[in-house]
């Protein structure tokens, strides 16, 4: 049996990583946020199917067994975890070497979404860049200060005062921040959380020599890694597995299986390349169009023309499956399932299976298309691996193969009980990432997932 299991996200983020850490935590003991901060949303459903929107706070804060532990590899809004955490009763730890989100993070954020124009990235303004930059530049604050409240307040006021002048200065912004503001407001907050802040990397190597079971819990995905996602539109952390080990601080060997999350169709929220949409991102923003009985039925019989017939599905999939960023409330970007971009996840991080989530969306459509190659428009080349220059994808168009679709995966518990047609699917998927497929969700809550195999195994 393993003793530790990452899950990472494989495609763009919102695979629901969330239930599927759910499922390994019954069978664990700490749940570990290794990456990223409150850009991320997990909407989780407890043993009641109460909804639980969680941003920064690790998907275990529903599970009472569960330590919660926040790494260092994290940037943490303290107002955003407080609202995470409220009525939950939770063992929570935070790293001394996490950095803070202060407001100051958020209002530069802005400034730089507004000065790039047409060149924005899409980023949620939740501030997780420039914490991330200030990390980089050596003048962050860590969480550790939370334990020196005196010392933390006269270092925010030395950094606002920059940021007031860099905001005036590079952004001609008369925007300012007061330091005296953000002290008054993180007060209760500094008092709450110093006595959660500890070293988490020997926290985390003592727990595995003790014999705990962990769960490492990433957010966002591989294809908006810092290094080896689609950049510049990604996001600003290590979100592959290599992030689990700078993100904690812990050794190779601490790693015993990975996990990687990826939906039965691609979705994706905010700007960069996604070949297999069925609706330019564009259009997305400016309309977002019920389907008519007409075009369900249409739908349904896998019948119309292929442009419209990939925008109609998008259409269906986002409306059935409420393809709406947890964090944002944006309608995401839907299309078929990638496998020449999901084979990249798996290579890079070195997954061991996968959990195939949401298949039950795809239940009742006609015609189901999965990418197998990218071909050039002009016809003359033809490429199977995700190319780091997100640029050269601008020539390119999805190859499809084409699967018949099936009734209904609902309910069903046994792999052996689904339709052959979305069996036929699942098989293709395997064979193509040469992965097994160790969990497939058919739904949202707790409990609608088929196991293939022993998920600790």
């Amino acid at each position: 049996m393993r003793q530790t299991a990452a899950i990472t996200g494989a495609q763009f983020g919102d695979e629901g990583k969330g239930a599927v850490v759910l499922e390994y935590l019954k069978n664990a003991d700490i749940c570990v946020r290794y990456n990223g901060g409150n850009n991320a949303g997990h909407t989780l459903y407890d043993q009641n199917d109460k909804e639980v929107k969680v941003n920064i706070a690790p998907s275990g804060i529903i599970l009472p067994h569960i330590t919660n532990v926040i790494a260092n590899g994290c940037v943490v809004d303290l107002e955003v975890l407080d609202d995470n955490i409220k009525g939950l009763e939770t063992r929570l730890l935070i790293s001394d070497a996490a950095h803070l989100i202060f407001p100051y993070h958020q209002l530069e954020d802005q400034l730089q979404e507004e000065a790039k124009k047409k060149k924005a990235l899409g980023t949620t303004g939740k501030g997780i860049g420039p914490a991330y930059a200030d990390k980089v530049k050596r003048t962050g604050i860590r969480a550790g200060m939370l334990r020196k409240p005196k010392e933390l307040e006269e270092r925010l006021r030395e950094i606002v005062e920059i940021k007031n002048h860099e905001f005036e200065r590079l952004y001609e912004s008369d925007k300012r921040i007061d330091a005296e503001d953000i002290i008054k407001r993180l007060k209760p907050l500094i008092t709450r959380f110093a006595s959660a802040v500890t070293d988490t990397s020997i926290y985390l190597h003592q727990a595995i020599k003790n014999g705990k079971r962990i769960v490492f819990e990433g957010a966002q995905a591989a294809l908006l890694d810092l290094d080896h996602g689609t950049y510049p539109y990604v996001t600003s952390s290590n979100t592959t597995i290599g992030g689990v080990l700078t993100g904690t601080g812990l050794g190779l060997k601490a790693i015993g299986k990975v996990v990687g999350v990826a939906k039965a169709y691609a979705t994706r929220v905010g700007e960069g390349p996604m070949l297999t949409e069925g609706e330019e991102y564009s259009a997305i923003k400016q309309s977002l169009e019920k389907l008519t009985a007409g075009e369900i039925l249409k739908v349904m019989n896998g019948e119309i023309e292929d442009d419209n017939y990939d925008k109609l599905v998008s259409r269906h999939i986002r409306e059935g499956a409420n393809e709406y960023g947890a964090t944002t409330g944006r309608p995401r970007r839907v299309g078929w399932l990638d496998l020449v971009a999901l084979k990249k996840a798996v290579r890079i991080n070195g997954m061991d299976e996968l959990a195939l989530t949401r298949l039950d969306c795809l239940d009742g459509i006609g015609k189901i298309k999965v990418c197998t190659a990218y071909q050039q428009k002009n016809g003359e080349r033809q490429i199977n691996e995700f190319p780091n220059d997100q640029e050269e994808l601008i020539d390119f168009e999805p190859v499809y193969e084409i699967f018949k679709g099936w009734e209904s995966t609902k309910v069903i518990k046994i792999y052996k009980e689904l339709p052959k047609s979305a069996k036929e699917y699942l098989r293709f998927i395997q064979d193509f990432l040469e992965t097994p497929i160790a969990m497939i969700r058919n739904g949202p809550k707790q409990g609608d997932y088929i196991q293939t195999k022993d998920l600790w195994r």
